[in-house]
């Protein structure tokens, strides 16, 4: 497996299990958004406590998940991650995602993708609406009511 930082994203390639990123989670740092470049014979775990810590693991990441396939998007995989991408497009969507934006702008979207995991679509409202407030009051020099 090898693990390449960018300034916002990490890109883990040469992956045979999804478990070895619970091994590499220190090397993910403070990554807003780590894409994984499966293989046709990436596996999630090898084990049932294997598959299960990948599922918490992914589930409870501080960064977005995303999974760039060559083609199609693998039945057992995909469902893991919070994107999938092509991989040949996965470069222009990282550009776009965090083109112009400051680190903090790019926590705030953080924030509202990986709520969007697991909390109802109210709460994720909730948090977007929030740092929508936060991030017009830092552009605005002013309060953000919180």
């Amino acid at each position: 497996m090898t693990i390449n930082e960018n300034v916002f994203s990490v890109k883990v390639n040469g992956i045979s299990s999804l478990y070895e990123l619970i091994d590499a989670k220190e090397k993910l740092g403070d990554a807003c958004l780590v894409i994984v470049y499966p293989q046709s014979s990436t596996v999630i775990g090898r084990s049932s406590e294997e598959i299960s810590a990948v599922k918490e693991f992914l589930s409870n990441a501080g960064f977005i998940t995303a999974a760039a396939f060559e083609s199609d998007a693998d039945e057992k995989l995909a469902p893991l991650f919070d994107l999938c991408l092509r991989s040949g497009e996965a470069d222009e969507y990282v550009g776009k995602l965090f083109k112009d934006k400051t680190k903090k702008q790019i926590k705030e979207i953080n924030a509202c993708f990986t709520a969007a995991r697991t909390a109802p679509a109210e709460k994720v409202l909730e948090i977007e609406s929030r740092a929508f407030y936060r991030l017009m009051a830092d552009k605005n020099g002013g309060n953000s009511n919180e």
